[in-house]
């Protein structure tokens, strides 16, 4: 659904359609350019007239003016520019293998913060269970006290700490259920929908381990990540734009073919074809040219430059993710534990209390921390997947 809804990706896909037609523009250059033409001009005919003796004219100079129509096809044809095309579109090509790049790399965060966002409802969710058990645990222990006062064996004081329990535990089952809405917008938010929907999700948040090494993660991300992948695009793109300011030195040969219709009058005219070879050689263009391929070289630098970067961030990422993944099994195992421990001290509290030898602060404390380390396992669990989701991301394997 979010590859399909999220916006983001339907922008990335528009600027790829936008670089593929920047490379028809520029394949335009190798076909002819043909022209539909009309003009009209009005002008004396001095210098004719010392040859051909215009009847009105006086000395070769008169202020006469003579009308030309004119109509027809003018063709232009790129014959050999030394490459300026040819780097042109492949600029251009580049960029579109760039621009594709940086959709898997759109692709690959809309992933990401999917996963983190669909994890972090199942986080609520069990975080509700944890919370509407303690209610139910406190709501016991408060009718155990409320039994005890009535038969005379426990003090009022146990009845009244026992409902502020109660009204503390219900307070945090308003703000779970709360966090679950809020993890459910987020959710929608990352899969890309304006619609305030609701619907089941299917509880995933359990432990299956992966082994993977540091190594085999940097290897596949120098290999696969996109950013890097769009790099090296962009530094092709460069070289050719490097090659292309270089071409601005040398000469451009085109071809040209003019068939038109010329008389004074529309109703009085005549054709001509006439057939050329145009050869423009720069000689100065104002230190314009050596500017240019400077330029093109410190960019193409700065791209070298920005590869070296952005490998040492992919490190960095890569340890990051790595460690985070063996924190959070490392955590698990040891939630699980205390969990299975928190649950033997309440069963020991509430056995205690219930045989008159316990206090209600013994209960408590023994209720707060089932809850905390039922809590604790579940955050453990939501990292452990997170770790895993940001390794995929890490490696470049998210598609």
């Amino acid at each position: 659904m979010a590859l399909k809804y999220h916006p983001s990706l339907r922008a990335s896909q528009a600027t790829i359609e936008g670089s593929k037609a920047r490379v028809e523009q520029a394949l335009a250059n190798y076909y002819p350019q043909v022209n539909l033409t009309g003009s009209y001009n009005t002008a004396t005919s001095n210098f004719a007239s010392v040859s051909t003796s215009i009847p009105g004219a006086v000395g070769g100079h008169t202020w006469t003016f003579y009308d030309l129509y004119s109509a027809g096809l003018a063709l232009n044809q790129n014959i050999y520019d030394f490459g300026r095309t040819a780097n042109n579109v492949k600029i251009n090509r580049e960029n579109v293998k760039a621009n594709e790049q940086d959709l898997t790399t759109t692709k690959q965060l809309v992933v990401l913060n999917l996963k983190q966002a669909y994890f972090g409802v199942l986080q609520t969710l069990r975080l509700i269970q944890v919370a509407e058990d303690t209610v139910k645990q406190m709501q016991d222990h408060l009718a155990q006290a409320e039994g005890f006062y009535q038969a005379g064996t426990r003090p009022k004081i146990d009845v009244t700490k026992a409902g502020v329990d109660l009204a503390n535990a219900e307070l945090a089952l308003v703000q779970a259920r709360n966090n679950y809405q809020v993890a459910q917008v987020t959710l929608n938010n990352a899969l890309g929908l304006r619609q305030d929907l609701t619907f089941p999700i299917e509880d995933t948040l359990a432990l299956t381990p992966k082994e993977i090494t540091r190594e085999e993660i940097l290897k596949a991300a120098y290999e696969l990540r996109p950013e890097l992948l769009q790099l090296k695009a962009k530094q092709r793109a460069q070289e050719a734009t490097v090659n292309l300011a270089q071409s601005s030195y040398y000469p451009i040969l085109s071809g040209t073919a003019n068939y038109l219709y010329r008389g004074p009058e529309p109703g009085d005219m005549y054709w001509d074809l006439s057939l050329g070879a145009v050869l423009s050689i720069p000689l100065f263009s104002g230190f314009s040219s050596p500017n240019q391929v400077a330029e093109a070289r410190a960019n193409l630098r700065n791209l070298q430059a920005q590869e070296e970067s952005l490998k040492l961030n992919i490190r960095l990422e890569a340890d990051q993710a790595y460690l985070s993944l063996k924190l959070a099994f490392e955590q698990v195992a040891v939630t699980e534990k205390s969990q299975a421990q928190a649950q033997e001290n309440f069963e020991l509290a509430t056995g205690r209390y219930q045989v008159g030898v316990g206090s209600p602060l013994e209960v408590t404390d023994a209720e707060v921390l089932l809850a905390n380390a039922r809590a604790n396992n579940v955050t453990a669990l939501y990292n452990y997947k997170v770790a895993e989701a940001r390794i995929e991301k890490a490696m470049g394997t998210v598609r």
